[in-house]
C-alpha cells in the first residue's frame, strides 16, 4: 500500500492529470500495477491530505481549482514560511552560512527550499501544516515557471538569503513571492486547464 500511495502521490502533485480528472481506482490500478484495493485505500488517505476530492457516491478526481482557491493557498503558504522563519538567529558554530541542496530546475528548488525551511521550524504543528502546502502547490510550480519568466532569478535571490542566514531579508522576499503569485493566479489557473477546455 505504501509503494502505491507514493507512486500515485507523486504522479498526482506532477500534474500528471489535469484538474477535474476523475480518478478511478479500478483503471489507476492497472497502471500502477496493483489491485483497487491498495489504491482506494492511498486515494481516501490522499483525500484526507486534501491532494485530490472526494464526494459522496462520486468517486475521486483531481481537484479543480478556482482562482480564489489558489490565491488561498498562496496566502496559506506565504504566512506559514514566514512565521517558520520568525526569530530565527544564525547558530553561531555556522558563521552565517546555511547549506541548501543545489537544484536546476524552478520546480525541485522551489519545494528543495520551502522543504527545508519547513523541517527546520521549531513547531511540529508548523512543520506538518507546512509540508501539506508545500505538496498542494507543488501542481502549480510548472504553470508558474511558464508564466513567469522570472521565477528562477526571484528564486535564486530567496535561496542566497537561506544560505547567509539573512532571515529578514527572506521573509520579506517569501511575502513578495506570493504576492506575486496571487496577483498571477488567474494566468495560473489558465495555464493549468486542459487545452479542450474553453477558458473563463
Amino acid at each position: 500500500m505504501e509503494r502505491v500511495y507514493l507512486d500515485l502521490k507523486a504522479r498526482i502533485i506532477s500534474g500528471q492529470y489535469p484538474p477535474g480528472t476523475r480518478l478511478d481506482p479500478t483503471q489507476l490500478a492497472k497502471t500502477l500495477d496493483a489491485s483497487a484495493t491498495p489504491v482506494r485505500d492511498a486515494l481516501h488517505r490522499l483525500s484526507g491530505e486534501r491532494i485530490v476530492e472526494s464526494w459522496h457516491q462520486e468517486g475521486f478526481r483531481q481537484p479543480s481549482l478556482a482562482e480564489a482557491d489558489l490565491c488561498d493557498l498562496y496566502g496559506w503558504g506565504g504566512l506559514l514560511l514566514s512565521h517558520a522563519l520568525k526569530g530565527r538567529t544564525p547558530h553561531p558554530m555556522t558563521g552565517g552560512l546555511f547549506e541548501l541542496p543545489g537544484h536546476a530546475g524552478y520546480m525541485e528548488a522551489v519545494e528543495s527550499l520551502f522543504r527545508t525551511i519547513a523541517i527546520g521550524a521549531q513547531n511540529r504543528e508548523l512543520r506538518y501544516a507546512l509540508i501539506a502546502n508545500i505538496e498542494r502547490s507543488q501542481i502549480f510550480r510548472a504553470a508558474e515557471a511558464r508564466i513567469d519568466p522570472a521565477s528562477r532569478e526571484l528564486l535564486a535571490a530567496m535561496e542566497e538569503d537561506y544560505r547567509f542566514g539573512r532571515w529578514t531579508g527572506l521573509r520579506s522576499k517569501i511575502t513578495s513571492f506570493h504576492r506575486r503569485r496571487v496577483a498571477q493566479a488567474g494566468r495560473i489557473v489558465a495555464e493549468l486547464k486542459p487545452r479542450t477546455e474553453p477558458l473563463r
